[in-house]
C-alpha cells in the first residue's frame, strides 16, 4: 500500500517536469529559427565573398544577392561579430566594383561593433585597418589597427595578408619602425605555406618592392631554414 502511493508524486513530477520542457522548447523555437535563418543568410553571403577572392568580377545580381543576405543575417543578430564583418565586406566587394557607393559612417559602426563584441579577435582588426587603409584612405588611423591585429594574431593568415598589403601600398610613407613590421611579416610569410608564399611574391611584385624585399632577405638575421632560403633565392628573388 505505501508503495504504491508514494509512486504518485514522482509521476506528478515527471508530467510536472515534461510539461516545462515543452513550454521552454516553445518559447526558444523562434530563437532557434531565427539563429538558423541569420546562419543560412551569412553562408549565402560568404559564398559570394569566396567567388570573388578566387578572381570572379561580382555582377549586378550578385552584389544585390550577398548584400541582402548579409543585411539580414545582421538584422537579425546585429551582435554577432561574423555577421557585421561579413556585411563589411560585402559592401566593400560593391565599393571596389564600383557597384556601389563608400558608406563610411556604418563601415565604422561595423567595425568598431565588431571589435567591441569579439575584442581579442584578429580578423576584426585588421579588416578593420583594411578598409581605413584602401577604402577611407587613412594610413595613420589605420595603423594602430595593424598593431593589434599582429598583437592577438601574429600568425593569422588574413593579417599576415593586410600587414603586406597595407605596408607594400603605403611603402614610402611608412616610418622605420612600420617598415620593420611589414619586414618580420614577410618573414613569417615566406615561412609559411604556399598559399600565404605565392600572396608574398604577387603582392611584392604588385608594388615594386622585390628589390627591396630580397636585400632584406639576403641580409636579415636570423635567417630562415635551408628549405625556406632556398624557395626565397629560387623563385621570389630570382634573377
Amino acid at each position: 500500500m505505501n508503495s504504491h502511493y508514494t509512486q504518485k508524486p514522482t509521476l506528478t513530477k515527471r508530467r510536472v517536469f515534461y510539461v516545462l520542457m515543452v513550454f521552454v522548447l516553445a518559447a526558444l523555437l523562434p530563437i532557434l529559427v531565427q539563429k538558423g535563418l541569420a546562419s543560412a543568410y551569412h553562408f549565402k553571403s560568404r559564398f559570394y565573398i569566396d567567388q570573388w577572392h578566387e578572381g570572379n568580377v561580382p555582377t549586378d545580381l550578385q552584389y544585390a544577392n550577398a548584400l541582402l543576405a548579409a543585411d539580414y543575417a545582421y538584422k537579425i543578430d546585429s551582435e554577432n561579430a561574423h555577421y557585421l564583418l561579413t556585411l563589411a565586406k560585402v559592401m566593400e566587394w560593391g565599393v571596389f566594383s564600383s557597384l556601389a557607393q563608400t558608406n563610411t559612417p556604418l563601415f565604422n559602426q561595423l567595425y568598431t561593433d565588431a571589435i567591441r563584441f569579439r575584442p581579442t579577435w584578429p580578423n576584426a582588426y585588421s579588416d578593420y585597418a583594411y578598409n581605413l587603409a584602401f577604402i577611407q584612405h587613412d594610413l595613420q588611423k589605420a595603423w594602430p589597427y595593424l598593431v593589434l591585429a599582429e598583437q592577438y594574431g601574429p600568425y593569422t593568415p588574413e593579417v599576415l595578408y593586410q600587414i603586406l598589403s597595407i605596408g607594400f601600398a603605403s611603402w614610402p610613407n611608412l616610418t622605420v619602425t612600420q617598415k620593420q613590421l611589414v619586414f618580420t611579416t614577410a618573414k613569417k610569410a615566406a615561412a609559411a605555406n604556399w598559399r600565404m608564399r605565392n600572396d608574398l611574391k604577387n603582392l611584392v611584385k604588385q608594388y615594386q618592392l622585390t628589390p627591396v624585399l630580397c636585400t632584406y632577405f639576403a641580409y636579415m638575421t636570423p635567417g630562415l631554414n635551408t628549405q625556406d632560403e632556398n624557395w626565397i633565392k629560387q623563385d621570389m628573388c630570382r634573377k
